[in-house]
Protein backbone atom coordinates (compact mmCIF):
# COMPACT_ATOMS: atom_id res chain seq x y z
CA UNK A 1 0.00 0.00 0.00
CA UNK A 2 1.32 3.37 -0.71
CA UNK A 3 1.60 5.72 1.97
CA UNK A 4 -0.16 8.34 2.95
CA UNK A 5 1.81 11.56 3.39
CA UNK A 6 0.96 13.48 6.13
CA UNK A 7 0.11 17.19 4.71
CA UNK A 8 2.19 20.10 6.51
CA UNK A 9 1.28 21.38 9.78
CA UNK A 10 -0.63 24.59 10.66
CA UNK A 11 -0.03 25.20 14.32
CA UNK A 12 -0.69 28.63 15.93
CA UNK A 13 -1.08 27.94 19.50
CA UNK A 14 -1.07 30.35 23.48
CA UNK A 15 0.00 28.68 25.85
CA UNK A 16 -1.86 27.40 28.82
CA UNK A 17 -0.49 28.10 32.54
CA UNK A 18 -1.80 25.91 35.04
CA UNK A 19 -1.16 26.64 39.03
CA UNK A 20 0.55 24.69 41.10
CA UNK A 21 -1.63 23.05 43.93
CA UNK A 22 -1.12 21.87 47.31
CA UNK A 23 -2.02 17.78 48.19
CA UNK A 24 -4.64 18.59 49.70
CA UNK A 25 -6.23 20.07 46.31
CA UNK A 26 -4.82 16.97 44.45
CA UNK A 27 -8.40 14.89 44.17
CA UNK A 28 -10.15 17.87 43.22
CA UNK A 29 -7.53 18.97 40.43
CA UNK A 30 -7.69 15.59 39.25
CA UNK A 31 -11.72 15.90 38.84
CA UNK A 32 -11.50 19.32 36.99
CA UNK A 33 -8.56 17.76 34.82
CA UNK A 34 -10.90 14.92 33.72
CA UNK A 35 -14.11 17.06 33.16
CA UNK A 36 -12.00 19.35 31.45
CA UNK A 37 -10.42 16.70 29.11
CA UNK A 38 -13.84 15.23 28.36
CA UNK A 39 -14.95 18.36 27.25
CA UNK A 40 -12.21 19.26 24.95
CA UNK A 41 -12.65 15.28 23.34
CA UNK A 42 -16.01 16.36 22.62
CA UNK A 43 -15.17 20.12 21.12
CA UNK A 44 -12.71 17.76 18.81
CA UNK A 45 -15.57 15.23 17.99
CA UNK A 46 -17.56 17.97 16.52
CA UNK A 47 -15.03 19.78 15.08
CA UNK A 48 -13.93 16.89 13.11
CA UNK A 49 -17.83 16.14 12.36
CA UNK A 50 -18.09 19.60 10.86
CA UNK A 51 -15.16 19.19 8.55
CA UNK A 52 -16.87 16.14 7.30
CA UNK A 53 -19.85 17.63 6.76
CA UNK A 54 -18.18 20.75 4.67
CA UNK A 55 -19.34 23.04 7.28
CA UNK A 56 -16.28 25.57 7.24
CA UNK A 57 -17.89 28.09 8.25
CA UNK A 58 -19.27 26.95 11.21
CA UNK A 59 -16.06 25.37 11.76
CA UNK A 60 -13.81 28.16 12.44
CA UNK A 61 -16.33 29.93 14.14
CA UNK A 62 -14.19 27.26 17.72
CA UNK A 63 -11.15 29.12 16.26
CA UNK A 64 -9.26 31.48 18.32
CA UNK A 65 -8.57 34.91 17.40
CA UNK A 66 -5.09 33.95 16.13
CA UNK A 67 -5.94 31.10 14.31
CA UNK A 68 -8.99 33.21 12.66
CA UNK A 69 -6.70 35.34 11.31
CA UNK A 70 -4.25 32.81 9.63
CA UNK A 71 -6.54 30.57 8.47
CA UNK A 72 -9.99 31.13 6.34
CA UNK A 73 -12.68 29.13 5.71
CA UNK A 74 -11.34 28.68 1.97
CA UNK A 75 -8.13 27.63 3.51
CA UNK A 76 -9.78 25.05 6.06
CA UNK A 77 -11.85 23.61 3.30
CA UNK A 78 -8.73 23.68 1.15
CA UNK A 79 -6.29 21.88 3.97
CA UNK A 80 -9.67 18.82 4.03
CA UNK A 81 -9.88 18.48 0.81
CA UNK A 82 -6.44 17.81 0.03
CA UNK A 83 -6.42 14.96 2.69
CA UNK A 84 -9.70 13.68 1.65
CA UNK A 85 -8.91 13.45 -1.76
CA UNK A 86 -5.93 11.63 -1.55
CA UNK A 87 -6.33 8.22 -3.35
CA UNK A 88 -4.23 6.31 -0.81
CA UNK A 89 -6.55 7.90 1.78
CA UNK A 90 -9.71 6.53 0.49
CA UNK A 91 -12.50 9.06 1.75
CA UNK A 92 -13.21 9.89 5.09
CA UNK A 93 -15.22 7.41 7.12
CA UNK A 94 -15.81 8.14 10.81
CA UNK A 95 -13.32 8.96 14.29
CA UNK A 96 -12.68 5.97 16.06
CA UNK A 97 -11.61 7.54 19.44
CA UNK A 98 -10.09 10.67 20.92
CA UNK A 99 -6.97 10.12 23.14
CA UNK A 100 -5.85 13.81 25.55
CA UNK A 101 -2.29 14.90 25.12
CA UNK A 102 0.02 17.26 26.13
CA UNK A 103 1.91 19.19 23.77
CA UNK A 104 4.74 21.70 25.69
CA UNK A 105 2.87 22.37 27.66
CA UNK A 106 -0.50 22.89 25.43
CA UNK A 107 -4.11 21.02 25.45
CA UNK A 108 -4.42 18.74 22.89
CA UNK A 109 -7.17 16.00 21.75
CA UNK A 110 -5.85 13.28 19.23
CA UNK A 111 -8.61 12.27 16.71
CA UNK A 112 -8.02 8.64 15.46
CA UNK A 113 -9.64 8.62 12.41
CA UNK A 114 -10.82 6.05 9.81
CA UNK A 115 -10.46 6.90 6.52
CA UNK A 116 -10.95 4.06 3.32
CA UNK A 117 -7.71 3.26 3.12
CA UNK A 118 -5.91 4.64 6.57
CA UNK A 119 -5.99 5.65 9.71
CA UNK A 120 -4.77 8.72 10.40
CA UNK A 121 -4.81 11.30 13.47
CA UNK A 122 -6.29 14.78 13.31
CA UNK A 123 -4.50 16.95 16.44
CA UNK A 124 -6.27 19.76 17.22
CA UNK A 125 -4.69 22.47 20.13
CA UNK A 126 -6.93 24.30 22.44
CA UNK A 127 -5.76 27.51 23.98
CA UNK A 128 -6.77 28.65 28.17
CA UNK A 129 -9.98 29.53 26.68
CA UNK A 130 -11.01 25.57 24.73
CA UNK A 131 -10.58 27.91 21.41
CA UNK A 132 -8.98 25.48 18.59
CA UNK A 133 -5.51 27.39 18.36
CA UNK A 134 -3.71 24.85 16.23
CA UNK A 135 -4.91 21.35 14.07
CA UNK A 136 -1.96 19.04 12.89
CA UNK A 137 -2.39 15.98 11.05
CA UNK A 138 -0.37 13.07 12.65
CA UNK A 139 -0.20 9.10 13.00
CA UNK A 140 -2.76 7.56 14.52
CA UNK A 141 -2.75 6.81 18.73
CA UNK A 142 -2.55 3.43 19.70
CA UNK A 143 -4.04 3.42 23.11
CA UNK A 144 -3.41 5.81 25.61
CA UNK A 145 -0.03 7.72 25.40
CA UNK A 146 1.26 8.52 29.31
CA UNK A 147 4.56 9.53 30.60
CA UNK A 148 6.37 6.67 31.92
CA UNK A 149 9.30 7.60 34.47
CA UNK A 150 12.33 5.59 33.09
CA UNK A 151 13.68 2.97 34.91
CA UNK A 152 17.56 4.38 35.69
CA UNK A 153 15.75 7.01 37.48
CA UNK A 154 15.88 6.25 41.62
CA UNK A 155 13.27 8.70 42.71
CA UNK A 156 13.98 7.97 46.61
CA UNK A 157 17.38 8.77 46.24
CA UNK A 158 16.71 12.52 45.42
CA UNK A 159 14.12 15.12 46.78
CA UNK A 160 12.23 18.14 44.62
CA UNK A 161 11.40 21.40 45.17
CA UNK A 162 9.29 24.49 43.39
CA UNK A 163 11.73 27.50 43.43
CA UNK A 164 11.86 30.56 40.64
CA UNK A 165 14.15 31.34 38.17
CA UNK A 166 14.31 35.58 37.91
CA UNK A 167 12.61 38.01 39.36
CA UNK A 168 9.68 41.05 38.54
CA UNK A 169 7.83 41.06 35.03
CA UNK A 170 9.47 37.56 34.07
CA UNK A 171 9.85 35.43 36.73
CA UNK A 172 9.72 32.12 36.13
CA UNK A 173 8.48 28.58 37.80
CA UNK A 174 11.24 26.00 38.00
CA UNK A 175 12.09 23.07 39.80
CA UNK A 176 14.93 21.87 41.38
CA UNK A 177 16.53 18.02 41.47
CA UNK A 178 18.62 17.70 44.66
CA UNK A 179 20.32 14.71 45.54
CA UNK A 180 20.08 13.42 49.08
CA UNK A 181 23.35 13.22 51.36
CA UNK A 182 25.83 16.11 52.08
CA UNK A 183 26.60 18.39 49.27
CA UNK A 184 28.55 20.22 47.98
CA UNK A 185 26.82 18.98 44.52
CA UNK A 186 27.80 19.62 40.86
CA UNK A 187 24.65 21.33 39.12
CA UNK A 188 22.95 21.67 35.79
CA UNK A 189 20.52 24.39 34.46
CA UNK A 190 18.54 22.79 31.46
CA UNK A 191 18.28 24.97 28.85
CA UNK A 192 15.01 24.24 26.31
CA UNK A 193 14.65 24.15 22.45
CA UNK A 194 13.21 26.40 20.23
CA UNK A 195 8.96 27.11 20.77
CA UNK A 196 7.54 27.29 23.90
CA UNK A 197 8.17 24.65 26.26
CA UNK A 198 7.10 23.46 29.58
CA UNK A 199 9.86 22.86 32.19
CA UNK A 200 9.85 18.76 31.48
CA UNK A 201 10.33 20.10 27.64
CA UNK A 202 6.76 18.32 27.07
CA UNK A 203 6.91 16.48 23.84
CA UNK A 204 3.60 14.23 23.37
CA UNK A 205 4.11 11.57 26.00
CA UNK A 206 7.62 12.47 26.17
CA UNK A 207 9.31 14.47 28.50
CA UNK A 208 13.12 14.24 27.78
CA UNK A 209 13.93 17.46 30.50
CA UNK A 210 12.70 15.18 32.85
CA UNK A 211 14.11 11.82 32.44
CA UNK A 212 17.65 14.08 32.44
CA UNK A 213 16.63 15.88 35.91
CA UNK A 214 15.34 12.32 37.43
CA UNK A 215 18.61 10.51 35.62
CA UNK A 216 20.92 12.94 36.78
CA UNK A 217 19.96 13.66 40.13
CA UNK A 218 20.16 9.57 40.79
CA UNK A 219 23.62 10.03 40.10
CA UNK A 220 24.15 12.71 41.94
CA UNK A 221 23.91 15.92 40.08
CA UNK A 222 21.67 18.51 41.47
CA UNK A 223 19.33 19.74 38.06
CA UNK A 224 17.41 22.79 38.02
CA UNK A 225 15.10 23.63 35.08
CA UNK A 226 11.98 25.62 34.72
CA UNK A 227 9.16 27.16 32.76
CA UNK A 228 10.07 28.83 29.38
CA UNK A 229 9.06 32.60 28.91
CA UNK A 230 7.64 32.15 25.38
CA UNK A 231 5.32 29.63 27.45
CA UNK A 232 4.60 31.53 30.48
CA UNK A 233 4.47 35.02 29.15
CA UNK A 234 3.31 34.66 25.56
CA UNK A 235 0.38 37.44 25.69
CA UNK A 236 3.17 39.33 27.30
CA UNK A 237 5.57 38.76 24.12
CA UNK A 238 3.25 39.42 21.41
CA UNK A 239 3.28 43.11 22.91
CA UNK A 240 6.74 43.67 21.74
CA UNK A 241 7.55 40.75 19.33
CA UNK A 242 9.51 43.71 17.34
CA UNK A 243 12.39 44.25 19.30
CA UNK A 244 12.21 40.10 20.93
CA UNK A 245 15.55 38.24 20.57
CA UNK A 246 16.60 35.75 21.29
CA UNK A 247 18.28 36.46 24.15
CA UNK A 248 15.13 37.40 25.70
CA UNK A 249 13.65 33.87 24.38
CA UNK A 250 17.00 32.05 25.94
CA UNK A 251 20.06 33.41 27.22
CA UNK A 252 18.66 36.19 30.25
CA UNK A 253 16.83 33.11 31.60
CA UNK A 254 19.38 30.86 31.37
CA UNK A 255 21.89 33.04 33.12
CA UNK A 256 19.57 34.01 35.67
CA UNK A 257 18.87 30.33 36.27
CA UNK A 258 23.16 30.22 36.67
CA UNK A 259 22.81 32.77 39.17
CA UNK A 260 20.10 30.95 41.67
CA UNK A 261 22.52 27.80 41.52
CA UNK A 262 25.36 30.17 42.95
CA UNK A 263 22.98 31.00 45.57
CA UNK A 264 21.59 27.76 46.82
CA UNK A 265 22.65 25.63 49.83
CA UNK A 266 24.84 22.33 48.88
CA UNK A 267 26.05 22.79 45.95
CA UNK A 268 29.37 23.64 44.66
CA UNK A 269 29.51 26.84 42.94
CA UNK A 270 32.41 26.20 40.91
CA UNK A 271 30.61 23.00 38.92
CA UNK A 272 27.59 24.53 37.95
CA UNK A 273 27.31 23.66 33.83
CA UNK A 274 24.88 24.44 31.18
CA UNK A 275 23.16 21.36 29.41
CA UNK A 276 20.98 23.30 26.27
CA UNK A 277 18.97 21.20 24.19
CA UNK A 278 18.70 22.43 20.39
CA UNK A 279 18.37 25.80 20.39
CA UNK A 280 19.71 25.97 23.89
CA UNK A 281 22.69 23.98 23.01
CA UNK A 282 23.30 26.74 19.99
CA UNK A 283 23.29 29.55 22.68
CA UNK A 284 25.19 27.87 25.02
CA UNK A 285 28.41 29.33 23.83
CA UNK A 286 26.95 32.78 23.99
CA UNK A 287 25.35 31.63 27.66
CA UNK A 288 29.15 30.46 28.78
CA UNK A 289 30.44 34.21 27.13
CA UNK A 290 28.14 36.41 29.11
CA UNK A 291 28.19 34.38 31.97
CA UNK A 292 30.66 34.03 34.68
CA UNK A 293 32.12 31.12 36.44
CA UNK A 294 30.64 28.35 34.29
CA UNK A 295 32.35 24.94 34.83
CA UNK A 296 31.27 23.62 31.50
CA UNK A 297 28.60 23.25 28.89
CA UNK A 298 26.81 19.97 27.34
CA UNK A 299 25.45 20.61 23.77
CA UNK A 300 22.66 17.89 22.86
CA UNK A 301 21.66 18.12 19.32
CA UNK A 302 23.17 21.67 18.88
CA UNK A 303 23.12 23.65 15.17
CA UNK A 304 26.68 25.05 14.50
CA UNK A 305 24.90 27.93 12.79
CA UNK A 306 23.87 30.74 14.57
CA UNK A 307 20.56 31.25 11.55
CA UNK A 308 19.51 27.46 12.50
CA UNK A 309 16.18 28.70 10.68
CA UNK A 310 18.17 27.93 7.62
CA UNK A 311 17.33 23.83 8.56
CA UNK A 312 13.69 24.60 8.06
CA UNK A 313 14.10 24.10 4.53
CA UNK A 314 15.98 21.14 4.77
CA UNK A 315 13.87 19.53 7.28
CA UNK A 316 10.76 20.42 5.17
CA UNK A 317 12.66 18.71 2.36
CA UNK A 318 13.38 15.38 4.25
CA UNK A 319 9.89 15.31 5.30
CA UNK A 320 7.70 15.65 1.89
CA UNK A 321 10.46 13.34 0.79
CA UNK A 322 9.72 10.04 2.93
CA UNK A 323 7.68 8.40 0.31
CA UNK A 324 10.15 8.59 -2.58
CA UNK A 325 8.92 11.36 -4.43
CA UNK A 326 8.18 15.35 -4.08
CA UNK A 327 4.57 16.24 -5.55
CA UNK A 328 3.25 19.01 -6.86
CA UNK A 329 1.98 20.85 -3.46
CA UNK A 330 5.07 19.82 -1.95
CA UNK A 331 7.31 21.45 -4.70
CA UNK A 332 5.08 24.58 -4.16
CA UNK A 333 5.20 24.85 -0.01
CA UNK A 334 9.01 23.68 -0.78
CA UNK A 335 9.44 26.73 -2.83
CA UNK A 336 7.41 28.75 -0.36
CA UNK A 337 9.60 28.06 2.72
CA UNK A 338 12.94 29.38 0.65
CA UNK A 339 11.38 32.32 -0.17
CA UNK A 340 10.24 33.03 3.40
CA UNK A 341 14.13 32.49 4.41
CA UNK A 342 15.39 34.66 1.37
CA UNK A 343 12.98 37.52 3.00
CA UNK A 344 14.58 36.98 6.53
CA UNK A 345 18.46 36.52 4.58
CA UNK A 346 17.86 40.10 3.37
CA UNK A 347 15.70 41.37 6.04
CA UNK A 348 13.72 41.96 3.77
CA UNK A 349 11.22 43.19 6.49
CA UNK A 350 9.45 45.79 8.24
CA UNK A 351 8.35 47.15 11.55
CA UNK A 352 5.62 44.69 12.45
CA UNK A 353 6.57 41.66 9.86
CA UNK A 354 6.28 38.24 11.65
CA UNK A 355 8.28 36.07 8.80
CA UNK A 356 9.03 32.44 10.48
CA UNK A 357 7.62 33.30 13.76
CA UNK A 358 9.70 35.71 14.39
CA UNK A 359 10.67 39.59 13.62
CA UNK A 360 13.51 40.99 11.70
CA UNK A 361 15.21 41.77 15.10
CA UNK A 362 15.29 38.37 16.35
CA UNK A 363 16.43 37.16 13.08
CA UNK A 364 19.26 40.03 12.90
CA UNK A 365 20.72 38.79 15.96
CA UNK A 366 20.60 35.30 15.34
CA UNK A 367 22.51 35.86 12.10
CA UNK A 368 24.87 38.32 13.82
CA UNK A 369 26.04 35.31 15.98
CA UNK A 370 28.53 32.90 15.05
CA UNK A 371 28.30 29.41 17.76
CA UNK A 372 31.49 28.07 16.87
CA UNK A 373 33.53 31.06 16.78
CA UNK A 374 31.88 31.85 20.16
CA UNK A 375 32.73 28.36 21.44
CA UNK A 376 36.69 28.28 20.13
CA UNK A 377 36.79 31.36 22.27
CA UNK A 378 35.82 29.94 25.34
CA UNK A 379 38.42 28.21 27.87
CA UNK A 380 35.93 25.76 29.45
CA UNK A 381 35.49 21.83 29.01
CA UNK A 382 32.61 21.20 26.36
CA UNK A 383 30.67 17.61 25.88
CA UNK A 384 28.59 17.24 22.49
CA UNK A 385 26.24 14.80 22.01
CA UNK A 386 24.18 13.74 18.94
CA UNK A 387 21.55 11.17 18.06
CA UNK A 388 23.07 9.84 14.43
CA UNK A 389 19.12 8.97 13.52
CA UNK A 390 18.55 12.83 14.22
CA UNK A 391 16.77 14.17 11.28
CA UNK A 392 16.57 17.98 12.30
CA UNK A 393 19.96 18.67 13.32
CA UNK A 394 21.94 15.92 11.42
CA UNK A 395 25.35 14.56 11.82
CA UNK A 396 26.93 16.79 9.48
CA UNK A 397 25.98 19.59 12.03
CA UNK A 398 27.75 17.17 14.85
CA UNK A 399 30.47 16.80 12.00
CA UNK A 400 30.96 20.46 11.70
CA UNK A 401 31.21 20.93 15.39
CA UNK A 402 34.09 18.25 15.12
CA UNK A 403 36.35 19.78 12.42
CA UNK A 404 36.37 23.41 13.78
CA UNK A 405 36.81 22.37 17.32
CA UNK A 406 39.29 19.91 16.50
CA UNK A 407 41.94 19.71 18.98
CA UNK A 408 40.71 22.04 21.45
CA UNK A 409 41.69 21.19 25.13
CA UNK A 410 38.58 19.97 26.76
CA UNK A 411 36.10 19.80 24.22
CA UNK A 412 34.45 15.78 23.78
CA UNK A 413 32.00 14.17 21.33
CA UNK A 414 29.76 11.16 21.52
CA UNK A 415 27.42 10.18 18.80
CA UNK A 416 24.74 7.72 19.38
CA UNK A 417 23.46 5.96 16.66
CA UNK A 418 19.91 4.58 17.47
CA UNK A 419 18.74 7.88 19.15
CA UNK A 420 16.97 10.97 17.28
CA UNK A 421 16.68 14.70 18.05
CA UNK A 422 14.99 13.96 21.65
CA UNK A 423 17.85 11.49 22.82
CA UNK A 424 15.26 8.32 22.40
CA UNK A 425 16.31 5.06 21.41
CA UNK A 426 14.22 4.00 18.08
CA UNK A 427 15.05 1.80 14.40
CA UNK A 428 15.07 2.87 10.98
CA UNK A 429 14.11 6.23 9.36
CA UNK A 430 13.55 8.93 11.65
CA UNK A 431 10.02 10.96 11.08
CA UNK A 432 7.82 12.92 13.52
CA UNK A 433 5.32 9.98 14.05
CA UNK A 434 8.60 9.21 17.05
CA UNK A 435 7.80 12.18 18.79
CA UNK A 436 4.33 10.67 19.28
CA UNK A 437 5.59 7.33 20.84
CA UNK A 438 6.14 7.21 24.68
CA UNK A 439 10.29 6.54 25.47
CA UNK A 440 12.88 7.99 27.39
CA UNK A 441 16.04 9.83 26.88
CA UNK A 442 18.90 7.03 26.35
CA UNK A 443 20.43 5.65 30.09
CA UNK A 444 23.86 5.88 28.08
CA UNK A 445 23.44 9.50 27.69
CA UNK A 446 22.41 9.88 31.41
CA UNK A 447 25.56 8.34 32.35
CA UNK A 448 27.73 10.20 30.20
CA UNK A 449 26.90 13.21 31.10
CA UNK A 450 26.75 12.66 34.59
CA UNK A 451 30.17 10.81 34.46
CA UNK A 452 31.68 13.96 32.66
CA UNK A 453 29.76 16.62 34.94
CA UNK A 454 31.32 14.32 38.25
CA UNK A 455 35.15 13.92 36.27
Amino acid sequence: MTKLVIPCVLILVLMISLPVVGADETVALQEAVAAAESDLETIARDFVSLLSDREFEEAVGSFSAEMTAALTPEGLEAMWDGLTSAEEAGGFEKVVKTTPVELAGYKAVIATCEFGNESLGIRIVFDREASIAGIQFVPPVEGRLDYQAPVYAKPESFTERECTVGSGEWELPATLSIPKGEGSFPAVVLVHGSGPSDRDETIGPNKPFKDLAWGLATRGVVVLRYEKRTKQYPTEIAGFMDAFTVDDEVVSDALAAVELLKKTEGIDSDRIFVVGHSLGAVMAPRIAARGEGLAGLVLLAGCPVGFYIEKAAEQAEYLVSLDGEIDENEAKKLEEIRAQLRTIRELDMSKGDIVLGCSMAYWADLMDYDPVRTASELTIPMLFCQGERDYQITMSDFNGWKEELAGQEGVSFKAYPELNHLFIAGTGTSTPAEYSQPGNVAQAVIDDIAGWVNR
